[in-house]
């Protein structure tokens, strides 16, 4: 399997082409049409239908196959120092909210060597209109027994710079977890095609 292209890997998950089209074909369109795998693991059920060549059945089996390596790369970020290596956590991040329509707040939850022991669905809106309470989001880093953890969430905009609430936002939750002795040690806000990251700027 290591030496078949991206391609003929794809074809072999679609089994068909369309009417004078095969396969490698249609799998050569699709990987062109999205800039390759990384970008078709953006892409919605319903993007993918608006790919020539793929109905509701193929669709439904692209994304079954490609949630396997959603899942693949989350038990990858779970054995990874995440601080020495954090694009890995910038990678599942970008691939599970990157591309959502509204904003998602997401806390990672880590141990003593800065590994993912788990991560919580905070809250869903924008960050503009709501008053994010740190209680839950601390209560829950007890919970799992976290030592540390990473706030992120996505902007539906495109643009990966944080505005003046998410600045905020990051204050207070550095705050309390400097309080909590839970400290934050980064907010990554991610979007469709980049990401923004509170850490690698000298924010945090």
């Amino acid at each position: 399997m290591a030496s078949l292209s991206d391609s003929e890997l794809l074809a072999i998950i679609l089994r068909s082409g369309y009417k004078g089209i095969s396969s490698v074909e249609l799998a050569n369109e699709i990987l062109s049409q999205c800039s390759g795998f990384s970008g078709l693991l953006r892409k919605s059920l319903k993007e993918i239908m608006d790919l020539k060549g793929i109905k509701l059945a193929k669709a439904t089996e692209l994304m079954a196959s490609l949630e396997i390596v959603r899942r693949l790369s989350y038990e990858k970020m779970k054995q990874t120092d995440v601080i020495s290596n954090p694009s890995t956590v910038v990678n599942w991040l970008r691939q599970q909210y990157g591309l959502l329509e509204q904003e998602v707040m997401t806390a990672v939850f880590l141990d003593v060597k800065n590994r993912v022991i788990g991560s919580r669905e905070i809250f869903r809106g924008s960050i503009d209109n709501v008053q994010i309470d740190p209680r839950e989001i601390f209560a829950q880093a007890i919970r799992c027994n976290a030592r540390k953890l990473i706030i992120s969430h996505n902007h539906p905009s495109g643009f990966s710079e944080p505005s003046g609430a998410d600045v905020m936002m990051t204050d207070t939750l550095v705050q309390c977890g400097r309080m909590m002795n839970i400290p934050v040690i980064d907010h990554v806000i991610v979007t469709r095609g980049s990401y923004y990251s509170f850490k690698e700027d000298g924010k945090l």
